[in-house]
């Protein structure tokens, strides 16, 4: 049983009409029955009856929806009194950036929308992808900027997250001046994977874009060196005979002289976006954020 489908049954019993109910809690109408279904199953009972016509709350579901308005109301005095904490009379933003976007000047225009709001307290916290998203979930980001692959996103998250794209990239494979596919302009995935390959961290969207492609296409998983950081990882491929895996707006931040981006086919696209959950768009500074930054984002 989760706290998010207590809200959805309380929802749904103060107006018992699952579209107004749906458009209520910003999802669609068949993910909150998928969800309502599933807690009836999880408990073993039925809380509501339907027809083409009616909703009730069954006896026990009357029942239940009367627990579960006391335990979403504790849910959100308890959050108010932690959001009040930190308010501490201000604005204050939390955005997850990700790790390699003060190369890209991405940190800049955090900066500049903070000199427009000088009485707000924005704060940024800098790490790999999943580990953006995890903040996200766990409400300790209202907003990430990341490489997001929407596939491994759950259809509630789906649904309840804002997420606009604003960069679509594609991976290459970056080699130094030894290696034996330099004057290549193109190369197959599965001579990629024939390469010795120097990836910056697993929790990095690079590497899970590649590892996504390399199962798609039925390969083995490849074995790789762990680096700390992109710039570890490229000081071993400029050094040695190896390579590594990145998109190409990361890559011409790194790049050392005698490098070189070739293209992997079939192409294996990425995304970034600027994502955060609908709910919090009723603030206005979310809001004004998000539209911030995605006009500024062109210019980059």
């Amino acid at each position: 049983m989760e706290l998010q489908q207590l809200r959805y049954l309380v929802a749904l019993s103060s107006t018992l009409n699952f579209s107004k109910a749906a458009e209520s809690l910003y999802i669609s109408q068949p993910t909150l029955s998928q969800q309502i279904r599933k807690l009836e199953e999880e408990l073993g009972v039925r809380l509501v009856e339907r027809s083409t016509r009616n909703v009730e709350m069954t006896p026990i579901g009357q029942q239940c929806v009367h627990l579960a308005m006391q335990a979403v109301e504790a849910a959100d005095a308890i959050s108010e009194i932690a959001q009040e904490e930190n308010r501490r009379s201000k604005s204050r933003l939390n955005i997850g950036v990700l790790a390699v976007y003060p190369q890209l000047n991405m940190s800049s225009i955090i900066a500049e929308f903070q000199t427009l709001h000088l009485n707000s307290t924005i704060q940024m916290h800098f790490d790999w992808s999943l580990a953006l998203l995890d903040r996200l979930r766990r409400r300790k980001c209202d907003i990430i900027i990341s490489n997001l692959d929407q596939d491994t996103l759950t259809s509630v998250e789906a649904e309840e997250f804002d997420i606009q794209v604003f960069l679509y990239d594609r991976l290459f494979l970056i080699v130094g001046p030894k290696s034996p596919l330099y004057e290549r302009s193109s190369v197959t995935l599965e001579e990629a994977l024939s390469q010795k390959l120097f990836m910056p961290g697993r929790s990095s969207s690079a590497n899970l874009f590649f590892l996504k492609a390399v199962r798609a296409a039925g390969y083995e998983l490849p074995e790789s060196t762990e680096c700390p950081s992109i710039t570890s990882a490229f000081n071993f491929v400029a050094t040695s005979v190896g390579a590594s895996v990145m998109s190409r707006h990361v890559s011409q931040s790194y790049l050392k002289p005698g490098m070189k981006m070739i293209e992997i086919t079939p192409t294996i696209q990425t995304s970034t976006a600027i994502v955060t959950r609908k709910e919090l768009l009723k603030r206005p500074l979310v809001r004004e954020f998000r539209d911030y930054f995605l006009e500024r984002a062109k210019e980059v």
